[in-house]
């Protein structure tokens, strides 16, 4: 299976994902790893989400995981208008529970916050450059040759103007743990 595949069988069924996706899973079943610092295009083949989310089929079901951090944390599609990832926002879900934030509107703008080099996308300091920019640099030449993507030096205007124009995932998910656990939990 091809890395879109298996993230393709392992989000929930009936998910349209972005076409440029399949085109970074092709790039990295070429190329393979590093491709921006230590941030992965992987899989949820182990169950990640839903454990994330105390096996809640339901909340685990509003989530479309196709990338993680060196530290387990999660990246996916917030899927808040139905099963259309095209133009869903991309939300990191922090392996501890903390730093869960919307970092892009949709999948392009992702890309171009992904493609700086930044080590962890939700925990890096995105008002600044990261340490490491040439990480990203094949992954960046690429982006801009096969889909005219350019990437900024920093990334806190893609996460700020996410943030201003799609709900608060981390009230979301507050919610979400009140109805579950009780007011008090």
């Amino acid at each position: 299976m091809t890395k879109f595949e298996c993230i393709q069988a392992n989000i929930p069924e009936g998910t349209i994902l972005p076409d440029e996706l399949r085109k970074v899973c092709d790039y990295l079943d070429n190329t393979g790893y590093p491709i921006s610092g230590c941030m992965k295009i992987r899989p949820d083949d182990f169950g990640g989400v839903r454990a994330w989310f105390g096996d809640d089929d339901l909340m685990t079901s509003n989530f479309a995981y196709f990338g993680a951090g060196p530290d387990g944390s999660i990246l996916a599609f917030w899927l808040l208008n139905g099963k259309d990832a095209t133009h869903a926002p991309v939300v990191h879900l922090g392996s501890e529970g903390s730093n869960n934030a919307v970092l892009a509107a949709d999948f392009h703008s992702f890309l171009r916050l992904f493609g700086i080099g930044y080590d962890e996308l939700g925990f890096d300091d995105l008002q600044k450059p990261p340490e490491d920019p040439g990480s990203a640099a094949n992954f960046r030449a690429w982006l801009d040759r096969e889909l005219g993507i350019t990437c900024p030096e920093v990334g806190a205007e893609i996460v700020s103007e996410a943030q201003r124009i799609c709900p608060n995932v981390e009230v979301a998910i507050g919610s979400w743990y009140k109805k579950r656990y009780g007011e008090n939990a």
